[in-house]
């Protein structure tokens, strides 16, 4: 602008307001801001948090369900038996380190020959402050030994 000024003046007077106008557009497209960017970092951080709070209990529920199908295939427990049905569910839990899972969560059924073993559970993770992530779980599973 400087040189255009310089050579033609009377060129800078007709179009100076247009040289600012492009100086201003292009000063005012830098890109994304540091207070933008803590944002979509914070966004993301949380989304994040959530899911490392989230997939343990999701692990866990996987853990539950494997469980109780090989109680329910397993010849040496005898399906009749509550105590023994809870007998071979508590020491595979105990094993597995599962510590949600308590007796009375689970429910064992006997109707025409058929044991349904049943789970549902509730789980809660604190998330922030005062918040907390909670899933409801249920699976049942049967054996008609």
């Amino acid at each position: 602008m400087v040189a255009v000024v310089w050579i033609y003046p009377e060129l800078a007077l007709k179009y100076n307001h247009k040289v600012r106008e492009i100086i201003m557009k292009k000063s005012s497209q830098q890109g994304m801001t540091t207070i933008g960017l803590i944002i979509v970092i914070a966004i993301f951080g949380s989304i994040v948090l959530t899911g490392f709070k989230i997939l343990p209990m999701y692990l866990e529920y996987n853990q539950v369900k494997s469980i109780l199908d090989a109680v329910a295939v397993d010849v040496e427990i005898d399906p009749k038996s509550k105590s023994d049905l809870w007998e071979g569910i508590r020491k595979r839990l105990k094993i597995n380190q599962v510590d949600t899972l308590k007796r009375e969560h689970v429910s064992f059924n006997r109707e025409d020959g058929v044991t349904i073993i049943t789970a549902d559970y509730e789980v809660r993770k604190p998330y922030i402050a005062q918040l907390f992530l909670g899933a409801h779980f249920v699976y049942s599973v049967s054996t008609n030994r």
